[in-house]
């Protein structure tokens, strides 16, 4: 029997719950996140997307059969989410350089010329720049929503899925993320908040470490995972010496290193070496995480975005490897809403929990 998506059945409870979609009127006008009032004139036939963040958030609401630009980031960080679907997309420039030139032929039609129903999805702080280089070709719809940050997340997501007409997709999303957060807040409460670092990028300069403060996503996934970030500043991603983290002395660390291109890791032998340099720093072995062997690792690409919620599902385990909670479980519900299959021989966390 053949496996129906995990969104289709959200979709249709959703639409059990509310009742029959109503199809969208257009003209439709929306606020974006760069708080710019877009118009939509028509119904979105083709999609450029100038980011892997909004490719996701478009796959999700299973619309990425409109898509027909991006920029390079898909290609060479995300290939293995689109390998299927992306091979007649047309690359349109870098994660910060764009062909509008390029942008707008996507726009024509047959006789070559730019017709309404192209949308351009970006994030919101280059929604005003790829606006203002996209008007001399007209008629292109340009929409700033950044998709990666939980706290906007939803909001975002109802916005795209509205303009999409893909509104009941984006509910079933929603709600989905909604019930998972909820898991772990039941499963972690008054189980007291260990003291938690979590290191960023792949480097190691031990005087220009790369972490979190208050503003970031991170910093509220520690929060609501049952953790305490033990940096302790108003600054989204500062830049920390060893030292300053072993003053704190956390009790969990987490390793979060740059993005690579393929689900997870074939193997451990990356993720065992990103442990043992933590662990071989000067006066680790005082830090309690070393202590007790909770220097993790974790896949970035499920501490970001749409995947966000099982990163959280992740690091609550290992924050409170007593909670009744299934990470896993929960990722591989996420890849079915992708359309794809957990990959069962891959690694995405070190060590296991």
């Amino acid at each position: 029997m053949k496996k129906i998506p995990l969104i289709m059945l959200l979709t249709l409870s959703v639409c059990l719950t509310l009742g029959m979609a109503i199809a969208v009127d257009y003209p439709l006008t929306v606020t974006d996140s760069a708080e710019r009032s877009v118009t939509i004139e028509v119904q979105v036939e083709k999609i450029v997307v100038l980011n892997s963040d909004a490719a996701e958030a478009v796959s999700i609401l299973g619309a990425v059969d409109r898509i027909v630009g991006t920029t390079d980031s898909v290609p060479n960080y995300k290939a293995y989410y689109f390998a299927d679907v992306m091979g007649d997309w047309e690359i349109v420039g870098t994660w910060k350089e764009f062909n509008y030139e390029k942008i707008a032929d996507l726009a024509k039609n047959d006789e070559g010329e730019i017709e309404p129903g192209t949308l351009v999805i970006c994030y919101a702080s280059k929604a005003g720049e790829v606006d203002e280089n996209l008007k001399p070709f007209e008629e292109i719809d340009v929409l700033g929503l950044d998709l990666y940050n939980p706290e906007t997340l939803e909001e975002e997501m109802t916005v795209l899925g509205t303009i999409l007409d893909r509104e009941s997709e984006a509910n079933g999303y929603n709600r989905w993320v909604a019930e998972k957060k909820a898991a772990v807040a039941e499963a972690v409460e008054g189980l007291g908040s260990p003291q938690v670092y979590v290191e960023g990028g792949s480097a190691s300069d031990l005087g220009a470490l790369w972490t979190y403060g208050h503003g970031s996503s991170p910093d509220d996934m520690i929060g609501l995972a049952g953790g305490d970030n033990v940096i302790d500043v108003d600054e989204s991603n500062p830049k920390v010496d060893w030292e300053t983290v072993l003053a704190e002395m956390p009790e969990v660390i987490i390793k979060v290193p740059a993005a690579i291109n393929q689900l997870g890791w074939t193997n451990t032998t990356a993720m065992e070496a990103f442990v043992g340099e933590i662990e071989s720093r000067p006066g680790a072995d005082t830090v309690p995480a070393v202590q007790n062997d909770k220097v993790y690792v974790i896949f970035r690409d499920i501490t970001l975005g749409t995947a966000s919620v099982v990163g959280l599902t992740y690091w609550a385990e290992m924050i409170h490897p007593e909670a009744e909670l299934d990470p896993v479980g929960v990722y591989r519900e996420y890849l079915d809403m992708r359309g794809l299959e957990y990959p069962e021989e891959n690694f995405f966390v070190y060590p296991a929990i």
